[in-house]
């Protein structure tokens, strides 16, 4: 399989073209590392992109892509499909998943209509898995410890270790941890 070998200067033009009616996504370019902008540049292009190793049908391989790739989503608000492919190990021949990273086409286009519009919208949507993955292990340590009340002393007891705060105290700790999950539970 073929490197990805854009020249980061040639990747920077190519998106300033793009994005020179919209200030805001230019401004968010010139923050990124040139390994985000040749990986950007490529996926607006519409390659399908994969990790340096893998055995899997792509344009391109790319060394450290699913580090660079989660960046272009959680801190530039990129919206990057995950694609997994079934296939066979080339060192261990046993059965694998790889992954390959595209841009769909109709993002493509909705990124040079309005990139912010795609971004913020990315943005809530990333939001909303993490606000369900702490709602899960939130659940998750009430469940284990056999309560609310049980997770809070374990929570303390973890904080406060060798000094153990007085019951008045840990009465006020749990019901400061129920008006939290209370607020956490009218937000959602």
């Amino acid at each position: 399989m073929t490197s990805l070998t854009i020249a980061p200067s040639v990747a920077r033009a190519e998106l300033a073209s793009k994005f020179a009616a919209h200030p805001a996504m230019l401004l968010q370019i010139n923050r990124m590392k040139n390994s985000q902008v040749v990986v950007l540049c490529s996926l607006l292009r519409g390659d399908r992109l994969t990790s340096a190793g893998n055995n899997i049908v792509a344009d391109y391989e790319v060394l450290r892509l699913p580090a660079i790739v989660e960046i272009l989503e959680k801190k530039y608000f990129i919206p990057v499909q995950h694609c997994n492919v079934n296939t066979t190990s080339s060192i261990a021949r046993c059965a694998t998943t790889q992954t390959f990273y595209i841009v769909d086409v109709d993002v493509i286009n909705q990124l040079q209509i309005d990139p912010e519009g795609v971004c913020r919208k990315h943005e809530k949507c990333i939001a909303s898995r993490e606000w369900v993955k702490k709602q899960k292990k939130i659940e998750s340590l009430i469940k284990s410890n056999g309560g609310l009340t049980e997770t809070v002393l374990s929570l303390t007891q973890h904080v406060y270790k060798d000094k153990m705060p007085s019951k008045e105290k840990l009465a006020e700790l749990e019901e400061k941890f129920r008006s939290i999950l209370d607020e956490l539970d009218n937000a959602s």
